[in-house]
């Protein structure tokens, strides 16, 4: 399928190139270089913009390594697709640096009339449920169009919009999440100890070394079993005993929301402060994630301990928190909280972006459980000065049909985020990009919505009954945009089509020379 847009926006051609860099680059451990806020709401367009110019050579990569094809198109898909399990690090592209890249002009045009264009296309008979959209100017707020703007819609995975703004603006951008090992009843004379694996928030590690160039896998059990070996060695301990640590978050693993469907499917799996790759499966298909992902975790820290040189006598069956008076053996770090909740935004991650929810709760002196990360989410879009307005959330991701959000809810957060001169800033650049990143990466490429590819950053969402889609546009004038549309009780089967028409309205939208 050809993956070149039909015009080039007269914008990106006059820009310069730009090198990748930011979250993605990060380094492992240690120092790491800061990942720089943007500091003009513009640079969003322009980041955009200048991927455009990538699209040609694009065209001979294999997209469904980065993400599924069609498969959200099927009636029997209740949820947005499960990541391919090979997925590593960010996708190309999906970070830049605001400094090599030339600011949208300042007078650019605003466009004029959209109604007149939308209306017709959101009264398509494909949208077989009701429609809310709004679309903003991204420098000014001003509202160049609205469609039922207030009514509350269930988002689907549009909701990580929400729980990306409250992690960077509450962690911070550059917080990471550490995992250790810990040892307790240390006896030198026998050689022996127990040995805890302690989950700190990272389900994203790696089984072998520690890679500084990635997000997925960026710490290693690998390496935090030879740092631990190495500790051991030096007091003694050649034996040991292990057990995992998963005390950090409290209450049920598993969402009562949650539908069963979406959960056999691998779409989300219990909620553990530890996983390797998101708890995925790959030996087991595609999508498939292990309902046992702590002793997983434990499994692959135990090998990494044999090849190390500790002998392994057990492992305990049941989860045994580390006493207070255990010893610190090693630690890895994750990738910085840019970089995750990239990750989770580009690849529709359920698994990560619940966590997060967790570890807002955390920080904001809540416990750490699913019953309070909605509410901790929301709460930390107040303690930023951003209105949550009639935003209800149940979880975290999007998987729950009880969230409800609407299209001025949604432009508002994105609106906050675009003029923001701090973390926040880094929402809208971590989004897919049409037609060549993330979720994305196969949408926005027919003829009807090509235009949109390059200049359309956005979280998609998609349930059974719903379909969704939030971000940033920015138009063939150069002028940046931010807009929601949100389509909920689509009748079963329908929700392909309805895509559909969601992404040719955001790409007339882009085409619009209409000023």
């Amino acid at each position: 399928m050809e993956q070149t847009p039909s015009r080039r926006p007269r914008g990106a051609e006059r820009r310069r190139s730009a090198r990748r860099g930011g979250a993605g680059a990060a380094a492992g451990t240690g120092a790491r270089t800061p990942v720089k806020a943007r500091r003009n709401r513009r640079v969003w367009g322009a980041s955009a913009g200048v991927l455009v110019l990538a699209l040609a050579a694009y065209g001979t990569a294999d997209a469904l390594d980065r993400v599924p094809g069609v498969l959200t198109l099927a009636p029997e898909v209740v949820a947005d697709p499960l990541p391919h399990p090979t997925v590593s690090g960010l996708a190309a592209g999906s970070s830049w640096d605001a400094e090599a890249l030339a600011a949208a002009p300042a007078d650019a045009p605003v466009p004029q009339g959209l109604a007149g264009i939308l209306d017709p296309m959101l009264d398509d008979d494909r949208l077989t449920g009701p429609v809310g959209a709004e679309i903003r100017d991204a420098a000014t707020g001003e509202v160049l169009y609205a469609r039922n703007p207030d009514a509350g819609h269930t988002p689907a995975s549009t909701t990580k919009i929400v729980t990306a703004a409250a992690a960077l603006g509450t962690l911070g951008s550059q917080t990471t999440f550490t995992t250790s090992a810990r040892a307790s009843a240390v006896d030198a004379e026998a050689g022996t100890a127990v040995v805890h694996l302690v989950g700190g928030g990272d389900v994203l590690l790696g089984t072998g070394a520690s890679d500084a160039t990635r997000v997925n896998g960026r710490a290693g059990l690998g390496t935090l079993a030879a740092d631990a070996a190495e500790a051991l060695g030096e007091a003694g301990v050649t034996r040991v005993e292990l057990a995992v640590d998963t005390s950090r978050y409290t209450g049920p693993a598993f969402n009562a929301g949650w539908e069963r469907v979406d959960i056999s499917n691998g779409f989300i799996t219990r909620i553990v402060p530890l996983m390797v790759n998101s708890g995925a499966t790959p030996a087991e298909g595609d999508h498939a994630r292990s309902q046992t992902p702590e002793k997983d975790a434990l499994g692959a820290f135990a090998t990494a301990l044999t090849v190390a040189g500790i002998t392994v006598t057990g492992q305990r069956d049941e989860p045994v928190p580390a006493p207070a008076d255990a010893v610190d053996l090693a630690a890895v770090e994750s990738a910085p909280v840019s970089a995750v909740t990239e990750y989770f935004l580009q690849h529709s991650d359920n698994v990560v972006a619940e966590v997060v929810g967790r570890e807002v709760a955390l920080a904001l002196g809540h416990e750490g459980s699913g019953a309070a990360a909605p509410g901790a989410v929301l709460e930390a879009l107040g303690t930023q000065g951003l209105d949550a307005g009639s935003i209800h959330l149940a979880d975290v991701s999007g998987l729950d049909y009880a969230n409800r959000i609407s299209a001025h809810d949604l432009v508002s957060l994105l609106g906050a985020a675009a003029q923001s001169d701090g973390d926040l800033s880094l929402l809208a650049p971590a989004l897919p990009v049409a037609g060549l990143t993330g979720t994305l990466a196969e949408r926005f490429v027919d003829e009807e919505s090509r235009a949109g590819a390059g200049v359309v950053r956005a979280k998609t969402g998609t349930l059974s009954t719903v379909t969704s889609l939030g971000g940033t546009i920015l138009t063939a004038d150069d002028r940046l945009l931010v807009f929601a549309m949100l389509s909920s009780n689509l009748q079963r089967g329908t929700a392909g089509g309805a895509r559909t028409v969601l992404d040719d309205a955001v790409a007339r939208v882009a085409a619009c020379g209409c000023s």
